[in-house]
This record gives C-alpha cells, structure tokens and sequence, in this order.
C-alpha cells in the first residue's frame, strides 16, 4: 500500500514537471508572437548576471544554491501556505521571519557557512514559535487556508514570481519585461502548490523545484 502511494506521488512529480515544461514552451512561442508585433520586447535587455558569474566563479555553490537551498527556502516561504499543516505554517513564519532578519544584517561569511548558520537559525526560530503560538490559533489559520484554498495558491504564485525580479534588477520596478520575463515563475509557483494539493507534503514541490531548477542548471552551465 505504501509503495503504491509513494509510486504515485513520484508519477505525480514527473507528470507535473512535463507539463510545467509544456507550459515554458506554450508561454515563448506567445512570447515571440508578441516580439513579432512589438520588437522592443526584447528579454535580452535583462540578465541573470549573479547566477552566471557564480556559475563561473564556483559551480559547487551554484548547484548548491539553485538546486538545493533555493527550492528548500523558497518552497517554506510560499506553499507552506497552500494546503497546509500545522508545522507547516510554523515554518512558513520562520522562513519569513529569517528572510526579513537578512534584510538587515549581513553575514561576512563563506556560503557554507552561511547556509549552516540558516539551518541552525530556521530551527531554533522553529522552536520558538512552536513554544509561543497557541495550536488553537494555529487551526484557525490552517482552516481559513483550507477554504480559501484556490485564492492562496494564486497569491501566492503571483507573489513568488514577482520576489524573482530581484533576479534581474536590484531595486524594486517593473516594465513589460520585467513581468515577461517572471511569468515562467509564477507559471511554476502555480504548478508547486498545485503539486502540494495533490501529494499533500511540503516535500514534493521542494522536489519539483530542485528538478526544474537543476534542468536549468544543467542547461546554463553547459553554455558558461
């Protein structure tokens, strides 16, 4: 029986990724139809230029950052929301809280030791909630969440691929571009927490986005 469940969550994962990647396909053929007709919507004129440079400088961190931390954070900060459990939302409070924390204090560190230091600080940021927040409180949420299930999962897409501007500029604006080119990511954001609804675990859109993610790393430092 378990085998049987856990046989269909993977089929599940890989179904979902063939079709997000159906979708990257669908959203620039309708993006070059656009370049068609407006030829300034050129996406060149915007550049992942950290991810390429870290790619050139230390390809192990790279993979570490895209492949592994980035899903793992990202997914805690977003679909913790969507479907979610009661130590679900913990982390999603944690993971936020850590986020607004390195707003305003930065880590002379090496990269490994930065990500230790946030494994070590999500924990114990766990921990406190976990001894402050109140599980009746904590019900409510969840089941709030559960009823307006259909809303979160697209607020929190459309709000995920909007945080990926920062990929690309270093202040917060936007221009048609700009919202080209972070669609994919709200594409994707809406494919995670559709995963989440259907496996019911945090687990699997952290897998399909380390799987998304590493495709693209595979494919970008071919070319570098």
């Amino acid at each position: 029986m378990f085998k049987s469940i856990l046989f269909h969550k993977i089929k599940n994962l890989f179904l979902f990724y063939f079709r997000l990647f159906g979708l990257y396909i669908l959203f620039f053929i309708c993006v070059a139809f656009l370049q068609s007709i407006f030829p300034y919507l050129d996406l060149k004129k915007y550049s992942q230029d950290s991810i390429f440079e870290l790619l050139k400088d230390n390809k192990l961190q790279a993979f570490l950052t895209m492949v592994v931390f980035a899903p793992i954070i990202e997914e805690l900060m977003f679909r913790t929301l969507v479907n979610p459990k009661i130590k679900e939302l913990l982390l999603f409070l944690s993971s936020w809280t850590l986020f607004i924390i390195g707003l305003f204090i930065t880590l002379e560190l090496e990269w490994y030791y930065r990500y230790l230091i946030f494994l070590v600080a999500i924990s114990g940021i766990f921990f406190i909630y976990e001894q402050l927040i109140s599980k009746n409180y904590l019900e409510k949420a969840k089941s709030f969440l559960n009823n307006h299930q259909s809303i979160t999962l697209q607020i929190t897409s459309i709000i995920f691929g909007f945080l990926h501007i920062f990929n690309y500029v270093d202040s917060v604006r936007i221009d048609s571009i700009l919202f080209l080119l972070i669609v994919p990511r709200i594409i994707a954001g809406h494919m995670f927490g559709k995963l989440k609804i259907e496996n019911g675990h945090i687990i699997w859109p952290i897998l399909l986005h380390a799987l998304n993610n590493g495709v693209v790393f595979l494919i970008i430092s071919s070319r570098s």
